[in-house]
């Protein structure tokens, strides 16, 4: 730690993501999710010496940062929009503190970063008064509460900077950078799978707004069970039920609110389109095989040019049967505070479309272009991963179908069934034959049979153990070990 008489080059933290105010005002404030610029332009200059947008849970220490750097403010104002929960746990910080483990007492993965001394946290929670108004965003009523502020008059301690967080030395492992398909039954569990990909594969990247993120490309997450209305919840997740009902009410309705776009308002109220009810149901009701049935999000016109533009850029929706799929494309997305909510909230749109179509609930796909976790998520996200991670997948059910393994007389008979037990093909080989198992893998790959990774590595086990049961005359049971006659 160092202390300082002047600040220099301050804020010390996000400089290009805050809006700076009056140097010699003692108030911040915290926007959360709602864009910082629709309140400040407001309040005028003058109100306030900073503020900025609090996305994630890991932005807080950015904000104890910028605070301790410049000790005159004595007021934090928290408001705007909450989707991820950071609001909270800002709140939770300067009413509950920190346990043993720098972790914000009462929340999961809220860490503060060790460099920063308790006693300077504790001397920001005894000296900053919060005003904890999440989900307002009404500019009188924050003008109110900066008219009450008395000043104090001088700041509570001498600035003070400290060691950033020591980073691990970023590894990753070798892979194509093209396609990567993660399947799963809920969204919880694919943003783990997910994390764990970015983790192991994702190469550095610089982001426009400073800073850098670990990313991979083409992601294409599918999620096939998930009920919108009752979520499966996963220990691991950065979110809770509250953030879910609030982010699915949001893309359920077309009313944007002072925000510069929602999804919900470019999916209802799409420059007086409602791409829901007037195109996509009434399209799939008239030509319910065809594959027209899109809402765009992405004005070519003006969001090139905008501050902030929309990530998700189309979603299409498309029958199959009695079931309704849906596939949404991202040209970017922020996994680690992001993927899960907006999972959440495509279902809840997707089941309402079913439901309309008086069909059921279909897959879910996500396509994220560029999936990326930010540098100020890594630690956290890595602590995740760890935990709850790495976990050896084996899946049950591919959706190629399955396998029954025999031997008849020297032959090693493979059949292939559907996965609702249909029979579909064959594939034999002598087993006193040479390189018997890399024929018949050989045979299995050409017919395309397996998806799996896991399920691949199961059959060529069992094709191993057919071939040395006939090479040398015992007994093959699928499934279980090979034994002399």
């Amino acid at each position: 730690m160092s202390k300082c008489k002047n600040i220099i080059d301050w804020p010390v933290c996000s400089k290009e993501n805050v809006i700076l105010g009056n140097p010699k005002s003692e108030i911040a404030i915290a926007t959360l999710w709602t864009p910082t610029k629709k309140i400040t332009d407001e309040l005028g200059p003058d109100s306030f010496c900073v503020a900025g947008q609090l996305y994630s849970k890991e932005g807080i220490n950015f904000i104890f940062r910028n605070i301790l750097a410049n000790p005159k403010i004595r007021y934090l104002i928290i408001c705007g929009t909450e989707l991820s929960g950071s609001g909270q746990v800002l709140v939770d910080f300067f009413e509950k503190g920190i346990d043993d483990n720098y972790n914000v007492i009462g929340n999961d993965f809220a860490k503060v970063h060790q460099e920063i001394p308790r006693e300077s946290l504790d001397l920001i929670r005894k000296n900053v008064t919060i005003e904890k108004i999440i989900g307002v965003q009404d500019v009188a009523e924050i003008k109110k509460i900066i008219s009450n502020y008395k000043s104090q008059g001088k700041p509570f301690a001498e600035p003070m900077i400290f060691a950033e967080k020591k980073e691990d030395e970023i590894k990753y492992f070798p892979t194509d950078q093209s396609v990567f398909k993660i399947r799963g039954k809920y969204a919880g569990e694919v943003w783990l799978e997910i994390l764990e990909n970015i983790l192991k594969f994702g190469r550095l990247n610089p982001t426009w707004y400073g800073g850098n993120v670990k990313e991979l490309f083409n992601i294409a997450a599918v999620v096939t069970d998930e009920n919108p209305d009752e979520p499966k919840m996963f220990p691991y997740m950065q979110i809770n039920k509250i953030d879910i009902e609030n982010y699915c009410s949001h893309i359920m309705t077309g009313e944007k609110g002072d925000e510069v776009y929602t999804y919900g308002e470019r999916l209802w109220d799409y420059k007086g389109i409602n791409q829901v009810e007037d195109v996509i149901i009434p399209y799939l009701k008239k030509y319910p095989t065809d594959r027209a049935a899109l809402a765009m999000m992405f004005d070519l016109t003006n969001d090139h040019k905008a501050e902030r533009a929309p990530c998700m850029t189309q979603v299409q929706v498309t029958t199959l049967g009695d079931e309704v799929n849906m596939t949404a494309y991202f040209r970017s997305h922020a996994i680690f505070s992001g993927w899960a909510l907006n999972a959440f909230g495509l279902r809840k749109v997707q089941k309402y479309i079913a439901e309309q179509l008086s069909k059921k609930v279909g897959t879910l796909t996500i396509f994220s272009n560029c999936a990326h976790i930010y540098d100020n998520e890594w630690q956290t996200a890595e602590g995740v991963v760890a935990k709850y991670g790495n976990k050896i997948k084996f899946e049950a059910t591919d959706p190629r179908g399955y396998f029954i393994i025999n031997i008849e007389n020297e032959n090693i008979v493979i059949k292939h069934y559907s996965s609702d037990g249909k029979y579909i093909q064959e594939f034999r080989q002598n087993g006193k034959e040479k390189n018997v198992t890399v024929e018949l893998y050989r045979k299995l790959l050409s017919a395309k049979a397996i998806s799996e990774i896991s399920h691949a590595f199961y059959i060529g086990a069992e094709i191993q153990k057919a071939e040395t049961a006939v090479k040398l005359g015992f007994t093959y049971i699928q499934d279980k070990e090979i034994i002399s006659r």
